[in-house]
């Protein structure tokens, strides 16, 4: 029987989540004006949207760096948890140092752009990177007032938001015990 902390996809999501905390974490903080806990938390919200998209990159068989980067950044600009169209977009100036302090690719760049800039609006994906921020970002949305699958791009999320919070919660515990993982983030 194979032990848990040995499971390939629990360990491959808490690799990728680590290099989330230990490395572009620490400079997301350093930029944005997001404050750290909420509905938009940077230490709720955004760490959520960030696992959950590790996790549709990695049903993908798809990289999920790029996808980190763009869960990271998309909510950057907020300064309270009101409705604002505009954060996506504003979170740019503030995401492009720190990709090119990566030495992310240029065409990488644009599509982590398009996929921040667009989380609030798009519905098509156009690559994979905005697919898996968007599913991420709105599958907590389905949790709290229901799934529409029009507003989802990928089959895992599909899968996840339309199914009850608690069997997904139990995965992340797995994956991270110490986090206290709530469905409103």
């Amino acid at each position: 029987m194979q032990n848990k902390s040995q499971n390939p996809e629990i360990s491959k999501i808490r690799h990728y989540f680590n290099f989330y905390i230990d490395t572009v974490y620490p400079l997301v903080v350093q930029r944005c004006t997001q404050k750290m806990c909420g509905m938009h938390g940077l230490d709720t919200h955004t760490a959520a949207v960030v696992f959950r998209g590790i996790d549709y990159a990695l049903s993908m068989q798809c990289d999920p760096v790029p996808v980190i980067f763009a869960c990271a950044f998309h909510d950057m600009a907020r300064t309270d948890d009101s409705f604002d169209m505009q954060h996506g977009k504003n979170a740019v100036p503030m995401a492009i140092p720190i990709m090119n302090q990566f030495k992310i690719p240029q065409k990488t760049q644009e599509s982590i752009i398009y996929a921040i800039t667009n989380h609030t609006i798009g519905i098509a994906a156009p690559d994979y990177i905005s697919a898996c921020l968007w599913d991420a970002d709105r599958t907590r949305l389905s949790w709290l007032y229901g799934y529409d699958e029009k507003y989802f791009n990928t089959t895992r999320a599909k899968q996840i938001a339309s199914s009850q919070y608690e069997a997904y919660k139990k995965f992340q515990q797995k994956c991270f015990p110490q986090i206290n993982w709530n469905k409103e983030y």
